[in-house]
């Protein structure tokens, strides 16, 4: 059995993980993403824009008349004297550490760099990256029982979607087409029982959808839309089949040039010729989408018991 916790948007108020999972009484957590990947050289990294927009969400926001014109230096000093960029640090120091594992994508508002270098081998325990190259199986006795895997950031469908791993820079991060042809080479056992993870909703990107249905996973846990409630659907308890194919059915046009100019990696053409397939059969039934609150709102617990799942959403 185990015990899941489900939850988004910390922006850097990582005590509340340890809380909640002492809480739910959780044996793991998975975390979709605007984590607070950050450390103490990311006021250097972040542009004024990202520095205004942590000053502007944060407590202290209305007590600072911030403009497009205030200095990075003044954007600066605000951030560090309240603390903005959050508990990371004290984690990455050792001062502080995660009592259960913690299973993260990366959201789209982070910093790159401090992303890099987990990819590259910086250790913090209980801290597991979901990312193209690291998914995670569980097992019982040897047996398999479900996979776990994602890819953060943000979707933008444009000419950004045919960057390199790891795209972002300034304080944004945002996911690519090769990564996603990475993910589904890397990813063993499709159709079967599993989670995926990204930060942005599903419901807001059709042609990432289109895509991810050719993975199957039972449960698409995300992030990112600040609503106050954790939100769960499939594609059949809100649109009528035709709809639903003809939603998934966006212009990839611009795709469809760079392919065909041979610009595409081998990787990001998997991605591409996966957009095209139709969707597997039973898919709107079958992929459910848990949309969850920023942790001060709410979070939701996924349990696994004796081969199934069920689902509790608490917000407040």
């Amino acid at each position: 059995m185990y015990r899941i916790l489900l939850v988004s948007d910390t922006h850097g108020n990582l005590d509340r993980i340890n809380r909640l999972a002492e809480e739910t009484q959780a044996d793991f957590v998975i975390h979709a993403g605007d984590f607070g990947f950050y450390d103490e050289e990311s006021s250097r990294q972040l542009s004024t824009r990202e520095l205004r927009l942590l000053i502007t969400h944060s407590p202290w926001g209305k007590e600072y008349p911030l403009h497009k014109q205030t200095e990075r230096e003044i954007l600066t000093d605000i951030v560090l004297k309240h603390h903005l960029l959050g508990d990371f640090p004290e984690y990455l120091a050792g001062k502080k550490q995660f009592s259960v594992p913690v299973y993260a994508v990366w959201g789209n508002h982070e910093d790159a760099a401090v992303i890099r270098k987990l990819r590259e081998g910086m250790s913090i325990r209980n801290l597991h990256l979901l990312d193209e190259n690291h998914i995670y199986e569980f097992l019982n006795q040897d047996t398999f029982e479900f996979s776990l895997y994602g890819l953060g950031g943000n979707f933008l469908a444009n000419q950004r979607l045919f960057d390199r791993s790891l795209a972002g820079q300034g304080g944004k991060v945002w996911s690519t087409l090769h990564q996603f042809g990475v993910l589904y080479q890397t990813v063993k056992h499709k159709g079967k029982a599993s989670i995926f993870v990204s930060h942005v909703s599903p419901g807001k990107e059709p042609l990432l959808t289109a895509l991810m249905v050719q993975f199957m996973p039972n449960f698409w846990v995300s992030g990112h839309m600040g609503a106050p409630y954790t939100c769960v659907w499939n594609q059949f308890t809100i649109r009528e089949m035709e709809k639903s194919l003809q939603w998934l059915n966006t212009e990839v046009d611009f795709i469809e040039k760079e392919n065909q100019a041979g610009r595409l990696s081998s990787e990001a053409a998997l991605a591409y010729g996966l957009i095209k397939q139709p969707p597997p059969k039973g898919w709107s039934k079958q992929l459910w989408n848990i949309n969850l609150p920023d942790i001060k709102d709410g979070h939701a617990l996924l349990i696994f018991d004796g081969g199934k799942f069920s689902l509790k959403t608490e917000s407040h």
